[in-house]
């Protein structure tokens, strides 16, 4: 069961059953029970309601007065006296309502699914869901940041490289394991010694200790420290880890780890400077590039092959991920080569989903498809 309380101390009121609290708004609080939570609530000074979904819990919480307790499978019968108005606002799904005489969230459940979902698409049918009580979600509560930090303040100062690099690599296993008990990886490394921090930039998400401590001590080969180390700190930065598909019968390609650890050591001998990084060709052909100096702040990694997506105008959908579209850029329309069987005729897209990454996707026009074709990092 999901208990919602709406009112002006919902947050500590909600603090006090359950640690797990999902702030809805700043009045409305919303978290899981169980039966010995229940109880009576006269003395509590805000509108509570119980139900079996927590969306169900939070409109009869925000829309009736009092404590509501809403039976399994009476969603509908509760929640259908409430004005239409009491669902999230979409002023151009409303506007129909009053066309079509809808004023109350019994008339919009009434509604047949299939002639709902053909005339308003998919936020018709799931407003319909909310109206009914029907909309199962999983409970997103607020959880405090959680900062994977090491440090220590050393009684002997430390004036050799291989000891500095010992402790840091106890701080990394440490750090490592518990980023591996939150199934997340490492995005960054900060390092500070005696106040003066650097940043390392991993070029994918990775637990490897062996991998972070080589580039740790790639950099105190380029720049070793002005003097002895009395004050140690290292915090990883947190993230998804990354997910890698390899096909059955395509070549392997370099690991990144050795890659990175390869690139750090030609830095070190020949200078950051020397170092080259992928440049387009004069053409708008996808996935060509040739060497150039300078660096790039702004990679894209391509999808080999690119995944095969469903796009509609708010969400996208792909065998790997799905998330809802935030912000979208586009069309670049592109084509070539027509004379040849591998030419290219597409529009392009560069689209911000609310998994926090950046994509480009794009429309094949010959066989009207929509394909994501990489990531930018």
């Amino acid at each position: 069961m999901f208990a919602c309380i709406h009112g002006p101390d919902a947050n500590r009121l909600a603090d006090s059953f359950s640690p797990f609290v999902e702030m809805v708004d700043e009045k409305t609080a919303v978290f899981t029970v169980t039966a010995r939570q229940f109880g009576a609530v006269k003395h509590v000074q805000a509108q509570v309601a119980l139900a079996a979904t927590a969306e169900a819990a939070i409109l009869a919480a925000r829309n009736l007065p009092g404590y509501t307790f809403i039976p399994p499978g009476e969603e509908a019968r509760v929640l259908g006296t409430l004005s239409i108005d009491a669902l999230p606002p979409d002023p151009e799904l409303f506007e129909t309502f009053h066309l079509w005489g809808i004023r109350s969230l019994n008339d919009l459940s009434r509604l047949p699914d299939d002639a709902l979902a053909s005339r308003l698409g998919a936020r018709g049918l799931w407003l319909q869901r909310l109206a009914r009580g029907a909309f199962e979600r999983p409970l997103r509560p607020r959880l405090p940041a959680t900062v994977y930090e090491e440090s220590a303040e050393l009684e002997h100062p430390i004036q050799l490289r291989e000891p500095l690099l010992f402790q840091i690599a106890r701080f990394l296993q440490d750090l490592t394991a518990r980023l591996k008990s939150q199934s997340l990886a490492a995005a960054s490394l900060h390092l500070t010694l005696n106040g003066n921090q650097r940043t390392h930039s991993v070029p994918f998400p990775t637990r490897d200790v062996k991998l972070l401590l080589k580039l740790v001590e790639h950099s105190l080969e380029r720049q070793p420290p002005d003097g002895p180390i009395a004050k140690l700190r290292l915090e990883l930065i947190p993230t998804e880890p990354r997910r890698v598909q390899h096909g059955l019968f395509t070549p392997a390609a370099p690991e990144p780890e050795k890659l990175e650890l390869t690139l750090g050591k030609i830095r070190g001998l020949v200078g950051e400077k020397n170092v080259g990084y992928p440049e387009l060709f004069d053409t708008h052909r996808p996935g060509l590039a040739r060497p150039a100096p300078g660096r790039s702040y702004l990679t894209f990694r391509y999808f080999r092959p690119p995944l095969e997506a469903r796009v509609t105008a708010e969400r996208l959908w792909t065998r790997m991920f799905q998330g809802k579209i935030l912000q979208i850029a586009g069309p670049w329309r592109s084509s070539g080569d027509w004379w040849r069987p591998d030419n290219w005729n597409r529009d392009e897209y560069d689209l911000a989903l609310s998994d926090g990454a950046l994509y480009r996707i794009y429309m094949d026009r010959v066989p009207k498809k929509w394909f994501v074709e990489g990531v930018y990092d």
